[in-house]
């Protein structure tokens, strides 16, 4: 078991930078400062300050490594105190045995140097207990662990922030594989109905369906399976899903689509968003002993896509939703958060929905999919 704590690097190497420039700063200033007539008490007060630098130093990689870790990792507030007086003790102690006496008054023939010893001549009669040498220092140290508590309290909030992106991002993953593995079951289910009507009325005609079948089912396998698909793509899906609908129904009932031409391959959608309403207007819409009508419409406008169905109501009472409807809902929510609006209207004798999206291209898309 080890006593270091895991750091992020750059954390460390913002704490190598400034000790680094903490430990050259003396260097500069006797580099500007040089005294050639006391060329002793110069070299002594360079390792002086050399010397505080190591006892802070010393206060710091205990601190950084035993004491904030105890803090935050294991949540030991009172050892954490405990040891923050400890060794805050034992530096005030060493400090004082180092410099008994602080720094003395100059000599007016003295060059203003920094910590200078007692000279041989004057005793030392111990000090006061408290002077303003030692507050400074004791001011400076508890400043220190300050500042390195609270650098490793935001990395450390920044990496509670990334990990929880990361699970919120594998979390919607699996959330929408469920919901798209969800969905389909609930497609085939409906198809292989549909391909199964044609096969009396005109089996070659269902041959040629399960043809377009099979590619609308690597379309289910593959395209879908990602977390956005091209709209050219979708509205190739959508497509074919008509045709092999109108197959099933006679004239009576009407199914007009509309939709933009091929656009821009970058444009993307998420996968299945406009088959369960497609589903739900052949279900409700569709009536064997009246004239029936199902009108998709899809335009892009104002940097949005809107997406329109409407269609009439049989006598048949159903309740508009179902595994399909209920699905596209909560992916829709998943997926744009609150950048679309759904609004459905049951009228008397039809339903008409419209589903309005943002008009994404797939680097747009994908870093809005990674973004919590």
């Amino acid at each position: 078991m080890t006593i270091f704590s895991k750091q992020t690097k750059q954390e460390t190497i913002i704490y190598t930078t400034v000790w680094i420039i903490l430990f050259l700063a003396p260097v500069v200033m006797l580099i500007f400062n040089y005294d050639s007539a006391h060329p002793i008490w110069v070299k002594w007060g360079l390792m002086e300050s050399f010397n505080s630098l190591l006892l802070f130093l010393v206060v710091f990689l205990i601190h950084n490594h035993v004491l904030a870790p105890m803090l935050l990792n294991h949540r030991k507030v009172y050892h954490y105190l405990a040891g923050v007086v400890v060794v805050v003790s034992l530096f005030q102690m060493v400090h004082c045995v180092h410099h008994p006496d602080g720094p003395r008054p100059l000599d007016k023939a003295d060059k203003p140097t920094s910590m200078m010893p007692p000279p041989p001549d004057q005793p030392t009669h111990g000090r006061p207990p408290i002077n303003r040498h030692d507050l400074t220092m004791f001011t400076i140290v508890i400043m220190m662990i300050g500042a390195n508590l609270g650098v490793k309290i935001y990395y450390r909030s920044e990496e509670e922030k990334k990990n929880l992106a990361k699970l919120k991002e594998q979390s919607l993953k699996q959330e929408l594989d469920y919901l798209r593995y969800q969905i389909n079951p609930h497609f085939i289910m409906n198809t292989l109905n549909n391909i199964h009507a044609l096969v009396d009325i005109d089996p070659e005609q269902a041959k040629d369906s399960i043809v377009d079948m099979s590619r609308m089912m690597r379309y289910l396998l593959y395209d879908s399976d990602s977390s956005y698909v091209t709209l050219n793509n979708a509205l190739t899906f959508l497509k074919k899903y008509l045709n092999l609908m109108k197959l099933r129904y006679t004239d009576q009932v009407n199914v007009n689509l509309d939709v933009p031409d091929n656009g821009p391959d970058d444009i993307v959608i998420a996968p299945l968003v406009f088959i369960p309403f497609v589903e739900n207007a052949f279900k409700h819409g569709v009536s064997y002993d009246k004239p029936s009508s199902i009108d998709v419409d899809i335009e892009k406008k104002d940097g949005r896509l809107l997406f329109h169905c409407h269609n009439t109501k049989s006598n048949a009472k159903h309740e508009y939703g179902g595994v399909g409807l209920n699905n596209v809902t909560k992916r829709l929510e998943l997926i744009y958060g609150n950048d679309y609006s759904l609004d459905i209207n049951d009228m008397d004798d039809s339903y008409d929905v419209l589903l309005n999206l943002p008009v994404r291209r797939a680097d747009d898309f994908k870093a809005r999919q990674e973004t919590p």
